[in-house]
């Protein structure tokens, strides 16, 4: 194979699409961060900045033939928008994690150290990963129902951010909320799970190391679905333990299994991607899409 020429090599052009409300996103000292580190590598860059929901979108589809990595700089939320935008396309997304869990750039190991995320975005490779869909909506990380959609609602009227805020959220609402019944349909198997919370999961973890899905992989082709009995106070307080220490699916009060595709009914159909509300009152079918976003991860990732 003949090795191109100097002149020939392609300098990669990056967008950058930030939330200026998400961490480090407003922050002067982080833009000039970026600047330095793209001229020292000698590739293109553009900043561009968001100011309502649905903004990221509207910038992929209108820079998307001028740049060959998006990246998405903000929470799970900018994270969810870029990469729906860019799922099943030929394009690549970039990720700088600056939000409460920031789940996905921990599963793909980026830093939660804004310089070194920059760095290793700027040297590392491109893979490509699955993404979950749930209806139309798509998803990362996970999509949830029950609980854990009651604290995403919860905490997205909230004015403050961040792991303390959500725990808060979620010792106020736990002992209040009333677990549903949903039925679940599988490859023609219909089964009733009365569950306190009821998760599809794509990457491991909800964000800050708490580990919904042990087994799960962005890069296995399946979802891993998981749902939790009904339980009370002190039961709690093991699976707490359980989730940070990557054994909840080994709690009995616990079902889990992988899967492709599934419909899940029941009376509240409401339920999360990524930590953003879905208002819903129809059948939820949920799908794997397998290897439908290019994403660029740190030289030593081995997903």
């Amino acid at each position: 194979m003949a090795i191109p020429k100097k002149s020939e090599v392609k300098i990669l052009r990056y967008l950058f699409i930030l939330n200026p409300i998400a961490g480090i996103g407003g922050r002067r000292d982080f833009l000039q961060m970026i600047a330095n580190a793209c001229n020292e590598k000698g590739v293109k860059f553009k900043i561009l900045f968001t100011r309502s929901p649905g903004d990221a979108k509207k910038i992929i589809l209108k820079k998307f033939e001028k740049f060959d990595v998006f990246v998405a700089v903000g929470g799970d939320g900018t994270m969810n928008e870029v990469a729906s935008a860019l799922a099943g396309t030929t394009g690549t997304m970039g990720l700088i994690p600056a939000g409460s869990g920031n789940a996905l750039g921990r599963e793909l190991g980026i830093s939660m150290k804004p310089a070194t995320a920059i760095s290793q975005l700027l040297n590392g490779h491109t893979i490509k990963i699955d993404t979950g869909l749930a209806n139309d909506r798509r998803f990362m990380n996970v999509c949830g129902l029950g609980f854990d959609d009651h604290i995403a609602r919860c905490f997205a009227k909230a004015t403050n951010r961040g792991p303390i805020p959500y725990f808060k959220a979620t010792m106020r609402e736990f002992f209040s909320y009333q677990p549903e019944t949903y039925m679940v349909e599988m490859n023609g198997v219909t089964e009733s799970h009365t569950a306190f919370v009821l998760t599809l999961a794509n990457t491991s973890q909800y964000g800050n190391n708490a580990f919904i899905a042990p087994l799960a992989s962005v890069t296995d082709g399946v979802l891993d679905f998981c749902a939790l009995k009904p339980f009370g106070f002190f039961v709690a307080l093991g699976l707490g333990i359980r989730l940070f220490s990557k054994t909840i699916h080994k709690s009995p009060v616990c079902t889990y299994f992988k899967m492709q595709t599934l419909v899940i009914n029941g009376k509240n159909l409401n339920f999360h991607v990524d930590g953003e509300p879905v208002k819903n009152n129809e059948p939820i079918r949920i799908s794997i899409d397998p290897m439908s976003l290019n994403i660029v991860v740190p030289e030593d990732t081995n997903c």
